[in-house]
């Protein structure tokens, strides 16, 4: 299994921080890689700019702890058994948010699956970062 980690400051409350985020269905509010992205059930579909699909599952959601969890079970993209989180912390007057991933390679080598999935992170929490 391989991982990557992404961690962001941000100069908001966490409180604030999490109220943009942590709702799974708003994702395409503040990410600019993801042009739609509703939830039923546990089940949210991340449509891309590029119009491609992407299935999710929402594994888990605790707002008291800030975070949330979701796996891919579908995709274009080169992996498999990719599981995520998204979690957001106090860091003095701001905030940290870490988005990490594990994941299998499926088409592709680990290394640009890793890049791959490193700069999505990073062009959403940059985003994030900007809008707050």
């Amino acid at each position: 299994m391989h991982s990557i980690t992404v961690v962001s400051h941000i100069n908001a409350t966490p409180d604030n921080v999490w109220s943009v985020i942590g709702d799974p269905s708003g994702i395409s509010s503040w990410h600019p890689a993801i042009a739609e992205s509703p939830v039923s059930g546990s089940e949210r579909l991340c449509t891309l700019a590029n119009g491609a699909e992407v299935h999710e599952r929402i594994d888990s959601i605790d707002a008291k702890e800030r975070t949330y969890s979701y796996s891919i079970t579908e995709s274009p993209l080169p992996l498999a058994e990719y599981h995520s989180t998204i979690k957001v912390d106090s860091e003095g007057d701001g905030a940290v948010v870490t988005w990490s991933a594990t994941f299998e390679p499926s088409g592709a080598p680990a290394e640009d699956v890793a890049a791959l999935l490193t700069g999505v992170y990073q062009a959403g929490l940059t985003a994030l970062r900007t809008s707050l």
